[in-house]
């Protein structure tokens, strides 16, 4: 019985991708010396993935608006629009610790998660769930008034039908996912909702589906091939 090759070596490069370990690139920050926000601020609003396709919107959007609002970026790169851009990875929870210890944050906004194409199943977990647990019980500490978080359709799975929903909506048991980045998002997702505190720590998550045609779009970087 001749078997074809291509089905073998489809499935262990399968097998050796969910097996690998995930690429650890990046480093705990070191104490640095933080910058001051304008003399006439009277608010304070830390964003998380200022840089991303979404985020560069949110920024332009942020900064129209209230003049009195210092506008601060915490990612990889220099966010050029924002008053403050403060580098570093969103897993370093004791770097971003120190940021919301000097500055008097009220509003957070998180629009962060890792790249859907490549990305160990681990990175998943990292990003949208423990960093962003540990942003939500940072920012809760602190003192912080709104927490603004940027879900996923995802969180309610892909696998499952979803026309007109709300969030009132019946949602899929944590062992009836079949993506792990769906999971992910919906765990995220579970503990920013659970840790809403009415006028105290108020708390919302918006679930964002297929943002095409912004600038960094992926989409336009791949090559469509002929049907």
């Amino acid at each position: 019985m001749n078997i074809p090759a291509w089905p073998v070596v489809l499935s262990i490069i399968f097998l050796w991708w969910t097996q690998r370990a995930p690429r650890f690139d990046w480093a705990p920050k070191a104490p640095e010396v933080y910058p001051k926000c304008p003399k006439d601020t009277t608010s304070q609003t830390l964003l998380f993935g200022g840089t991303s396709m979404l985020g560069r919107y949110i920024v332009d959007t942020w900064t129209s608006g209230d003049k009195g609002n210092c506008l601060i970026n915490y990612g990889r790169k220099v966010c050029p629009k924002c008053d403050i851009s403060i580098q570093g990875d969103v897993r370093d929870a004791a770097h971003i610790k120190r940021v919301f210890e000097h500055y008097n944050i009220d509003t957070v906004v998180t629009s962060i998660k890792p790249a859907l194409e490549g990305t160990h199943w681990r990175e998943f977990m990292e990003i949208n769930v423990a960093a962003t647990i540990e942003i939500t019980k940072l920012a809760k500490a602190a003192g912080v008034q709104n927490f603004i978080h940027v879900s996923s359709i995802a969180a309610s799975s892909h696998y499952k039908p979803a026309f007109m929903e709300d969030e009132n909506s019946p949602q899929p048991l944590y062992t009836e996912y079949e993506a792990a980045y769906d999971l992910s998002k919906r765990l995220g997702e579970d503990f920013v909702l659970g840790s809403h505190e009415e006028g105290k720590f108020n708390t919302i998550a918006l679930r964002v589906s297929g943002i095409i045609g912004g600038e960094g779009d992926p989409f336009f970087h791949h090559r469509m091939f002929p049907i």
